[in-house]
C-alpha cells in the first residue's frame, strides 16, 4: 500500500527503519485488542504509510506531512468502511477517490503515492452486514484508530528523531554562521582570504557523495546547498566591496546569516529586518555589482525561509503560519487545476487509474468474488504517471506483486496464521520490504504484496480456493493496469517531450559526473563513466523512438529537433573531451575554493527532481551562475592544474548549450 524509500546497501537508517516497523505492530496490536480485525487492518495499513512518509529525505515539514497524511488516510478508511457494504456507492466513492489520488501527483510523488496507498485501504474494506447506523459508527471507530496509529508514528519520530540531522542540522548552522563572518571580513577587508572548509564539512555531514547525491538530490539542493551558494556571491561582490553601498549589503547579509544559522524565536523576525537593510541597500547600486547584491539578497532571503519556516517565501512576505498554509492550498489547488488539459500526463493517469480500480471493482461485485478487491488492489499499487518504459516498469510490478501474493498467500494456507501472529509476519515482511528496496520492482513490490496479504488476513485463515481466487484477480489487475496503459496513452508531443527531458537528464548526469571527477576522485572511473553512459545511450534510443513517431513534416518540430540534437551532440562531445583528461587531473593540490565552486556546478548539472509527468529541464539561472563562479574561482589554480583549466574550458561550453537547451523546453 505504499513505497519505502530506496535505503542504500549498508543500512544507515536501520533505527529508523526498526522505529516505523515499531510503530506498525503496536498500532494494529492495539486495534486487534480492542476493536476488530477489520480496524486492526487499516491501523496497521495507516502506520505503516505514515512510517515510509516519516521516512523521506529531507527534515523540512516533516512531522506536519505526516500528520496530514495521518488525517487522509483516516477519511480514506473512514469512507471505505461506510460505503463498501452498498455497491452503489462504493463505487462511485472509490472512482472520486482514485481520480483525485491521481491528480495529486501534480503536487509531488509522496502525496499521489500517499492518496494512492489511501485508496487501497479504501478498496481493501471489508464488507459488513451491519445497518445504516452501526456502519457509520463502526466506520468512525476504524477512521479513528487509523489517525491514531498514523499520529502514534508522528509521536515516534518526534521522540526518536534521525539522528544524522541532528549532525547536519549542526553543520547546516556552523556553515551559515561562517559565511556571516566571512562576508563581514570580506566587506572590511576585500583583500582577506578565506578558507571553504566549513562548506566541505557540510557537504560530508549531508553525505553528498556522489552516490547518495544521486539519491537524495532534493534534500541536499533543498537545504544544505545554500551556504555555498551564498559563499560563492559574496565572493563575487568583493570586488566592488570599497563601494559603502556594497559594504553595507554585505554587512546586512552577515547579519541575516547569523540569525539564520543562530536559529531561536527571534531569529526570522531578525533576519527579515536585516534583508531589509540589505535591499534598500541594493536598490542605490547599478551594473554588475547590483545584480550580484540582488542575488545575494534572494538567496539569502530563500535560505532563510527553508532554514527557519520550510516555506520558501515566508522571509519575503513575513506570512504566519495559518497565512502560509493557505497560500500553499491555493498554490497546490492551482498545479491541480492545471493538469485538466488533453496534453497532460497527470490528467491521463488519473484517468487510466479510475478506469482500472472502478472496473476491477465492479467485476469483483458483479461476481461476487470475496477475493476480488485484488483486481483494484493491484491496480493502485502498479500504475504510475511514467511515460519511460512505460509497459516494462508496469509488467515489473505485477510480476513482483503477484509474486508476493503467491508466496505469502501459501504461506497462510499451510500455516493459517492470525491475529497478533498474521501481524507480526506482516511486520517482518515489511522490514524485508525496506531491505530490497534498492535492488529493483520485483523484489520490493513482491514484499509490500506479501505484507499486505498476511494484513488483511489476520482476521481468519484462508482456503486453496480463496487464494487462487486472489492469484487470477492480481493477474486480471495486472491485465487491466497495462490495457489502461494501451487504451489512454500519453500524446505522441507529449511523450516525445517527456524523453527529451530524460535525455537532458541524462546527458547532465553525464557531464556532473565527469566533471565532479576533476576535483573528486572516482572509486571505480571506468565502470562509473561506462554506467552513466549507458543512461545516456538508452535515453537517447527512447528519445529517436519518441521522434520518430512525431510528425515529422512540421516544421516547428523539425526544427526543434534539429537544434535539440545539435546542442546534446556538443555536450557529449566536451565531456568526451574531459574524460580524455582525466588520466592526468591531480586532486590533492586544488584550492578548496575551486572545490567548492566546481561542487555548486555540479548540483547546477544534476538539478531538481520534477513533479511526476513534468518535463525535466535545467535551472538556467543557477547553472549560469555557477559557471560564471567557477571561471572566477578559475584564478586561484595553479601552474600544475593544467587539466582544470581544461575542465573550465569546455565548462563554458557545456554551459552554452544547456542554456540552449533550456530556451528549447
Amino acid at each position: 500500500m505504499f513505497r519505502g524509500p530506496a535505503l542504500p546497501h549498508s543500512w544507515p537508517y536501520i533505527g529508523e527503519v526498526a522505529r516505523s516497523l515499531l510503530g506498525v505492530l503496536l498500532a494494529a496490536a492495539a486495534a486487534l485488542h480492542w476493536a476488530s480485525p477489520a480496524a486492526a487492518v487499516a491501523a496497521g495499513g495507516t502506520a505503516a504509510i505514515v512510517g515510509a512518509t516519516a521516512l523521506q529525505g529531507s527534515a523540512v515539514r516533516r512531522l506536519p506531512i505526516a500528520c496530514a497524511v495521518s488525517l487522509g488516510l483516516g477519511l480514506a478508511t473512514f469512507l471505505g468502511h461506510l460505503s463498501t457494504g452498498h455497491t452503489w456507492l462504493f463505487v462511485p466513492t472509490a472512482l472520486a477517490w482514485t481520480l483525485g489520488a491521481g491528480l495529486l501527483w501534480a503536487l509531488s510523488s509522496a502525496a499521489g503515492l500517499a492518496a494512492a496507498a489511501g485508496g487501497a485501504l479504501l478498496v481493501a474494506a471489508a464488507p459488513t452486514a451491519l445497518g445504516w447506523s452501526a456502519t457509520f459508527w463502526s466506520a468512525l471507530g476504524a477512521a479513528g484508530l487509523a489517525v491514531a496509529a498514523g499520529l502514534l508514528q508522528v509521536v515516534l519520530v518526534a521522540a526518536w528523531p534521525r539522528q544524522r540531522w541532528v549532525a547536519q542540522r549542526t553543520a547546516l548552522a556552523d556553515a551559515y554562521g561562517w559565511v556571516a563572518t566571512t562576508a563581514r571580513r570580506l566587506a572590511l577587508d576585500p583583500a582577506a582570504s578565506w578558507d571553504p572548509t566549513p562548506l566541505m564539512d557540510l557537504r560530508e555531514a549531508v553525505g553528498a557523495t556522489d552516490r547518495q547525491a544521486r539519491r537524495r538530490p532534493p534534500a541536499f539542493r533543498g537545504t544544505h546547498a545554500w551556504p555555498e551558494r551564498i559563499a560563492m556571491t559574496v565572493n563575487a561582490l568583493r570586488a566592488d566591496a570599497d563601494d559603502p553601498a556594497v559594504r553595507e549589503v554585505l554587512l546586512a547579509c552577515a547579519d541575516a546569516l547569523a540569525a539564520i544559522g543562530a536559529g531561536g524565536r527571534a531569529a526570522a523576525l531578525d533576519a527579515r529586518m536585516a534583508l531589509r537593510r540589505a535591499e534598500d541597500h541594493a536598490a542605490a547600486l547599478s551594473g554588475s555589482a547590483a545584480t550580484a547584491a540582488q542575488r545575494l539578497h534572494g538567496q539569502v532571503a530563500k535560505a532563510g525561509a527553508l532554514q527557519l519556516t520550510g516555506w520558501p517565501t515566508a522571509m519575503h512576505t513575513g506570512q504566519t503560519a495559518p497565512r502560509r498554509l493557505l497560500t500553499y492550498l491555493r498554490s497546490a489547488w492551482g498545479r491541480i487545476l492545471a493538469q485538466c488539459n488533453g496534453d497532460s500526463p497527470i490528467l491521463r493517469h488519473a484517468s487510466r487509474l479510475t478506469a482500472a480500480v472502478v472496473i476491477g471493482l465492479v467485476v469483483a461485485r458483479v461476481t461476487e468474488t470475496p477475493q476480488g478487491y485484488w483486481i483494484a488492489l493491484t491496480a493502485l499499487l502498479v500504475l504510475r504517471p511514467e511515460t519511460a518504459h512505460t509497459y516494462t516498469r508496469c509488467v515489473s510490478r505485477i510480476a513482483g506483486v503477484t509474486a508476493g501474493v503467491v508466496v505469502a498467500s501459501v504461506i497462510t494456507v499451510l500455516w493459517q496464521p492470525s491475529g497478533l501472529v498474521a501481524v507480526t509476519l506482516a511486520v517482518a515482511v515489511l522490514g524485508l520490504a525496506y531491505a530490497v528496496a534498492g535492488y529493483g520492482a520485483v523484489p520490493l513490490y513482491a514484499a509490500l504484496a506479501g505484507a499486505i496479504v498476511f494484513l488483511v488476513d489476520l482476521g481468519g485463515t484462508i482456503d486453496s480456493p480463496a487464494m487462487g481466487q486472489r492469484v487470477v484477480a492480481t493477474v486480471i489487475g495486472g491485465g487491466l493496469a497495462v490495457a489502461s496503459h494501451v487504451v489512454l496513452p500519453d500524446r505522441a508531443l507529449v511523450r516525445l517531450r517527456q524523453r527529451a527531458g530524460e535525455l537532458l537528464r541524462a546527458e547532465s548526469e553525464y557531464a556532473a559526473t565527469v566533471v565532479r571527477a576533476f576535483v573528486h576522485p572516482l572509486a571505480h572511473p571506468e565502470d562509473t563513466l561506462s554506467s552513466v553512459w549507458q543512461r545516456v545511450t538508452r535515453a537517447r534510443s527512447a528519445f529517436e523512438a519518441a521522434a520518430g513517431g512525431v510528425r515529422a513534416e512540421m516544421a516547428q518540430v523539425r526544427h526543434w529537433l534539429t537544434a535539440y540534437r545539435a546542442a546534446l551532440n556538443a555536450i557529449t562531445g566536451a565531456c568526451a573531451a574531459l574524460e580524455g583528461q582525466l588520466a592526468a587531473v591531480h586532486h590533492a593540490t586544488l584550492d578548496p575554493r575551486f572545490v567548492v565552486a566546481v561542487d555548486d556546478y555540479v548540483d547546477a548539472l544534476r538539478g531538481e527532481l520534477p513533479s511526476a509527468g513534468q518535463m525535466w529541464t535545467i535551472d538556467a539561472r543557477h547553472l549560469a551562475e555557477a559557471d560564471a563562479q567557477l571561471r572566477q574561482a578559475a584564478g586561484v589554480l595553479g601552474k600544475q592544474d593544467t587539466s582544470q583549466r581544461v575542465l573550465v574550458a569546455e565548462t563554458e561550453t557545456i554551459t552554452r548549450h544547456l542554456l540552449t537547451v533550456a530556451e528549447l523546453s
